[in-house]
């Protein structure tokens, strides 16, 4: 008796576990609603509103990434009129495109930038000359190998010896501002295309 006592208790153990319960009973009958289980089924799901995300601005700078470099040489000569500035860029003027090189002349500042490519731009600048410039007459030109800037003197007396000041020398005697005076843009460019 004992055997067939433990056979039966086996066997509606067996059958408890194969019937399945109340809930899943409720799931199986209606798959196309939710459940959750401290609610039961949920006939309806409220709509959830879109979560409204800033969209990114899009700009050159943020887009590309350009090296600047400064020249891979620079020369200077004073003519009697004119102070000739020549920075050297090897194949300038196969190199660069049109409307690659800019010139931003003051009355007593200067800044040449050429850009071959897009990832890389050559620059330089000198906030305070050595001398008065008259901008208006200044040029940029782009040789084989190099980028040649003629400033015209203000003054043509004075004998330029560099193109910046000695700005310990000069101390609180000379009043004219960095970048003084309005700018005289010059845009040239080689024969790259």
């Amino acid at each position: 008796p004992r055997r067939g006592h433990r056979f039966r208790s086996m066997a509606s153990s067996a059958e408890q576990e194969t019937a399945p319960s109340a809930v899943e009973e409720e799931l199986v009958k209606k798959q196309d609603g939710m459940w959750h289980p401290k609610g039961g089924l949920i006939e309806e799901v409220e709509a959830v509103p879109e979560k409204l995300v800033p969209r990114k601005l899009e700009t050159k700078s943020a887009a590309t990434y350009s090296e600047r470099l400064p020249f891979e040489s620079f020369a200077l000569s004073d003519e009697t009129t004119v102070v000739k500035l020549y920075f050297g860029l090897k194949g300038a003027k196969a190199m660069l495109p049109a409307e690659s090189v800019t010139a931003t002349f003051r009355v007593q500042a200067l800044e040449v930038v050429a850009s071959p490519s897009p990832s890389r731009t050559y620059r330089f600048h000198e906030s305070i000359l050595y001398e008065h410039v008259v901008p208006d007459k200044c040029k940029v030109k782009v040789k084989k190998d190099h980028v040649l800037v003629t400033l015209v003197k203000a003054n043509e007396h004075a004998y330029w010896e560099n193109v910046s000041v000695n700005r310990k020398a000069i101390g609180p005697v000379r009043k004219s501002p960095p970048d003084f005076g309005r700018p005289t843009v010059v845009v040239t460019g080689g024969d790259a295309k």
